[in-house]
C-alpha cells in the first residue's frame, strides 16, 4: 500500500511576509509612502524625512504624532494588527490612511528596521529593533513624544528585487513626488524632506491649499489657477485648483486627485478630468489640477489593491458627470481674459527675458496673462483656403484672385443686435486688420491679437453642439444592417448597455451569439465606419459608465462642420464685421481657445513692447 504525500503545504510567515511586502513595498517610495501616512494617522504636525541614496541605503521618518506603548509597538510589527477597523462594516467607513496593517511588517521583513515610539510626556519611550522580520533587540530608552521609524539596507535579502530599483536621484524623485503629494493633502503639516544631509525641501504649516501649492509647485503658477468649490449634495464636495487652459504640461504627472485626503491614480478620476478640459487643451497637453473630492465613504471602496491607489465607486458614472461638470462651471467664465492686478511686475515672455530690464524708476505695466508656450506653432497656411464670400460686398481682400467657385458661407451671419450687452472682446479697441488673419485691439495700455479664424471656429462649434444637445437624436436606418462579431467581453458589455446607445442613437439587435445586427445610427454619423466605434462605446460605456467615445465622434464631426463654414485666414474684414466677431464671441462659452485648443487671444502689454524695442 502507497502513502499519500500531500503536495499543498503552508508557507512559512517569513516568506508570507516578504510576499507581502512584494505587494506594498515596490521601491524606496513606497515605503515614505506607507510611513507618512502612519504619521498623519498619529495626527503629527511636524514630519521629518532624511533619505541616503535615494533611500536605498536609509530612509528616516520622525513624527511628533500620538506615539505607542510597548504592547502595540511590538503588535504593530504582526501582519495585519491594526487600530483602524475591527469589524467588516468599518471596511466602508475608513477615515483613516492605513488601516490593513500590513505596512510596518512587510516593510521591516526586507529591511534592517529601528522602531523608536512613546506615547507620553514623560520621556520614555521603546526601542525595536529587527532584521528580516525577525526581533533581535527591545529596551526602553528616553524619547519625547512621537514616532522615529529608520529603514536601511532595503531590499538587503532580497538581491533580485534590490537589482530593480533605479539609480540614486530616479528614486529620490519618487520618494520627493510622494512627499508632494501628502504635502499637497496637508497644508496644515510641517513636512521637511532633506537628502543626503543636504535640506530638499522645508514647509511649513500653511493656512490652506493656495499657498501649499505655491511653495510646492511654484507662486508664479497661482496667477493662472481657477479656485474649484463645489458641492453635489450631502454626500459630495470637490474643491481644489485648476489651471486656466493657457497652463498645460506635456504630461499629466501634475493631475493630483485625492479622494477623502488620500491620493489615488484612478481611470475614471483622470477620465472626468479631461473630459472638463475637452476642446479647451491642445493634443498631448494636459492641466496642472489639485483635487480634492469629498464623498461618503460608503460610495467609495479604497481596499481594491495594496497600495490604495485605486478605487471603486458604487456609482463610478454619477462621480464621473460630477466632476467633470464642475470643472467645465469653473472654466467657463474665461476670467483669464481679464489682466490680473495681483501677478508680479516684470514678468514677461520668455522671448525679451535676455533683454536688459527697464532702469529703476521707470513705469511697469501688468505683466502678460499668457505664457509664450501656450502659442501655437501651427503656419497660418494650414487655416488658409479660397477667400470665403465676405459679409458686404464692398469689403473684397487686397489683391486676392476672382473667386471660380461657389464658397461655403459662415455659420451665421455675424450680425448682433446693437444693444447686445458689451464683455471683454466688444469692449476691446479695434485697431486693424494684421495679415488678414489676427486682429489688432487695444486693452488698455496692452496690445491685444485675436485669431479670427480660431475666433469664428469657437462660435460656430458652440452653436452647432448647442442646437445638438437641443433635440433628440436624428438617427438614420441602414440600408443593409451591420453584423458585428465580437469577442466575449465586447459581446458583453454591448448587450448590458444596449438601451443607453438606443437613446445616443443607434438600433442594436442580437444576432445570435456574439454577434450583434447594427440597423440605425446617429444620422451625424452617416458616412464613416461606425463599427469600431460602437465597440468602443460600449467598452467605455461599461468602464466609466458614460459614452465618451460616442460625444468625442460627434464632436470632431461637428468641429469640422464648423471649420468649414466660418471666417478663414487671409480674408479681410471691416471694421463692423471685425466688431460683429468680437461681439458674438462674449456671447459664447470657453472663448478662450477653438475648438482644437489653440487660444484664439495672444497679449503684449506696453512693458514687453518697449523692452523688444529697447526703451530707456
Amino acid at each position: 500500500m502507497s502513502t499519500l504525500q500531500s503536495t499543498i503545504h503552508v508557507l512559512p510567515e517569513a516568506l508570507c511576509n516578504k510576499i507581502a511586502a512584494g505587494e506594498v513595498v515596490e521601491r524606496p517610495s513606497s515605503v515614505v509612502k506607507e510611513l507618512l501616512e502612519n504619521s498623519l494617522d498619529a495626527g503629527a504636525t511636524e514630519i521629518l524625512i532624511e533619505l541616503q541614496s535615494g533611500g536605498k541605503k536609509l530612509i528616516r521618518i520622525a513624527d511628533n504624532g500620538c506615539g505607542m506603548n510597548r504592547q502595540d509597538a511590538f503588535l504593530s510589527l504582526e501582519r495585519h494588527a491594526t487600530s483602524k477597523i475591527n469589524t467588516d462594516e468599518d471596511l466602508f467607513a475608513l477615515q483613516t490612511l492605513g488601516f490593513r496593517g500590513e505596512a510596518l511588517a512587510s516593510i521591516a521583513s526586507v529591511s534592517r528596521f529601528l522602531l523608536q515610539t512613546c506615547d507620553n510626556e514623560d520621556g520614555l519611550g521603546q526601542q525595536i529593533y529587527a532584521e528580516g522580520g525577525t526581533v533581535r533587540r527591545a529596551e526602553e530608552i528616553g524619547l519625547p513624544q512621537g514616532t522615529v521609524v529608520e529603514v536601511r539596507n532595503l531590499f538587503f535579502n532580497l538581491p533580485a528585487r534590490r537589482k530593480f530599483l533605479r539609480k540614486e536621484q530616479t528614486e529620490l524623485s519618487h520618494a520627493a513626488d510622494v512627499v508632494t503629494k501628502q504635502a499637497l493633502a496637508n497644508p496644515n503639516v510641517c513636512f521637511r524632506l532633506k537628502h543626503n544631509e543636504r535640506m530638499l525641501l522645508d514647509l511649513r504649516r500653511e493656512k490652506g491649499l493656495r499657498e501649499r501649492f505655491a511653495a510646492l509647485l511654484g507662486r508664479s503658477l497661482l496667477k493662472d489657477m481657477l479656485e474649484v468649490e463645489q458641492e453635489g449634495g450631502a454626500d459630495l464636495n470637490l474643491r481644489g485648483l485648476l489651471s486656466q487652459p493657457q497652463l498645460t504640461r506635456s504630461a499629466a504627472s501634475h493631475i493630483y486627485t485625492f479622494i477623502n485626503g488620500r491620493y489615488i491614480r484612478d481611470r475614471v478620476v483622470q477620465h472626468a478630468v479631461m473630459e472638463g478640459y475637452r476642446h479647451l487643451l491642445m493634443k498631448g497637453r494636459y492641466p496642472v489640477v489639485t483635487l480634492f473630492l469629498q464623498i461618503d465613504p460608503a460610495l467609495v471602496d479604497v481596499n481594491v489593491h495594496p497600495t490604495k491607489h485605486e478605487v471603486r465607486f458604487r456609482d463610478q458614472g454619477l462621480i464621473h458627470d460630477f466632476i467633470s461638470d464642475r470643472i467645465r462651471q469653473t472654466l467657463r467664465p474665461a476670467d483669464w481674459l481679464q489682466e490680473d492686478s495681483t501677478a508680479k511686475e516684470g514678468e514677461v515672455f520668455d522671448r525679451v527675458a535676455m533683454i536688459p530690464p527697464l532702469k529703476a524708476g521707470k513705469k511697469e505695466y501688468p505683466p502678460s496673462r499668457i505664457e509664450i508656450s501656450s502659442v501655437t506653432n501651427e503656419p497660418v497656411a494650414e487655416y488658409v483656403s479660397d477667400p470665403l464670400v465676405t459679409m458686404k460686398e464692398n469689403v473684397v481682400p487686397p489683391n486676392a484672385a476672382e473667386p471660380t467657385a461657389e464658397r461655403p458661407e459662415p455659420v451665421e451671419q455675424l450680425v448682433l443686435p446693437a444693444t447686445a450687452p458689451q464683455g471683454f472682446f466688444s469692449g476691446l479697441q479695434i485697431l486693424g486688420q494684421y495679415h488678414q488673419s489676427y486682429l489688432l485691439c487695444q486693452d488698455g495700455d496692452d496690445l491685444i491679437l485675436v485669431d479670427q479664424h480660431a475666433a469664428h471656429e469657437r462660435i460656430g462649434f458652440e452653436k452647432l453642439r448647442h442646437s445638438y444637445a437641443e433635440g433628440a437624436v436624428i438617427s438614420q436606418a441602414l440600408m443593409f444592417p451591420e453584423l458585428l462579431e465580437l469577442d466575449y467581453r465586447s459581446a458583453n458589455a454591448l448587450e448590458e448597455n444596449r438601451a443607453e446607445l438606443g437613446r445616443l442613437g443607434f438600433e442594436i439587435e442580437p444576432f445570435g451569439g456574439k454577434s450583434f445586427a447594427l440597423k440605425t445610427i446617429p444620422q451625424v454619423l452617416v458616412g464613416r465606419d461606425v463599427a469600431p466605434l460602437v465597440i468602443d462605446v460600449a467598452l467605455e460605456l461599461e468602464k466609466v459608465g458614460r459614452a465618451g467615445k460616442l460625444q468625442e465622434s460627434i464632436d470632431e464631426i461637428l468641429i469640422l462642420m464648423a471649420c468649414h463654414g466660418v471666417i478663414r485666414a487671409n480674408q479681410g474684414l471691416s471694421i463692423a464685421e471685425s466688431k460683429a466677431l468680437l461681439r458674438e464671441l462674449d456671447q459664447i462659452d470657453f472663448k478662450a481657445n477653438c475648438p482644437h485648443g489653440r487660444p484664439v487671444l495672444q497679449r503684449l502689454t506696453l512693458t514687453e513692447i518697449e523692452r523688444l524695442f529697447r526703451r530707456q
